[in-house]
């Protein structure tokens, strides 16, 4: 139940919701005084509740980004795999210290692009584990701290996302429903605890 106040008919100091006499002077409290803080009352616990819901709703986003990291890293790790295969599987035959006619990333002999293929799926896994564990850790904290959890959970999603799209525009459309989704969740969570606090500070 939120707190709230009107000021007292004689003295202007705040009066709370049970009070018969003011505090601060002692006068008696107007019926009209209690009416109006019943009313407040009831509209800042409704605001308060909707705020909650929402929040509640940033905060399961967060959640579902950590199991969302975790799936994809599964699924991304498979797909890559695939694709390493395929690759060296047209570098079967050749010599290890065989030099490449260009140089891929810092691999110059076929060698060293082997082991920079073989890494990748471990690499794409790893760091999608990595987020996960992030978005869990952020998670645990948005029970405490729920703007700057969501703040930064919304920040690092998008970067994710601007990162991904820079090395490879073609994910930038891949999800992209999923994408707005979550972004539109986390940024509704955002304003949600922005005016959940402006309630508090009133109570």
């Amino acid at each position: 139940m939120a707190e709230v106040s009107v000021p007292c008919g004689s003295c202007g100091k705040p009066i709370r919701g049970g009070d018969d006499f003011c505090e601060a002077c002692g006068s008696k409290v107007d019926p009209s005084l209690k009416t109006a803080l019943r009313d407040r009352l009831a509209a800042s616990d409704a605001d308060y509740a909707a705020h909650k819901k929402k929040m509640s709703s940033a905060q399961g986003t967060i959640g579902a980004l950590a199991i969302l990291f975790v799936i994809g890293g599964a699924v991304f790790y498979f797909i890559t795999r695939g694709q390493v295969d395929d690759a060296l599987q047209q570098l079967a035959g050749v010599g290890d210290a065989q030099p490449l006619n260009e140089a891929v990333g810092s691999a110059t002999t076929v060698g060293e692009l082997r082991s920079a293929l073989q890494s990748q799926p471990y690499q794409v896994l790893g760091l999608n584990l990595f987020l996960a564990a992030v978005m869990a850790g952020l998670w645990v904290w948005s029970k405490r701290a729920l703007l700057p959890a969501i703040i930064t959970a919304l920040g690092i999603y998008v970067a994710v996302q601007l990162a991904s799209a820079m090395y490879d525009p073609k994910t930038l459309a891949q999800g992209m429903i999923l994408k707005v989704i979550v972004i539109v969740a986390l940024v509704k969570g955002v304003q949600s605890a922005l005016a959940a606090q402006k309630v508090e500070l009133a109570r």
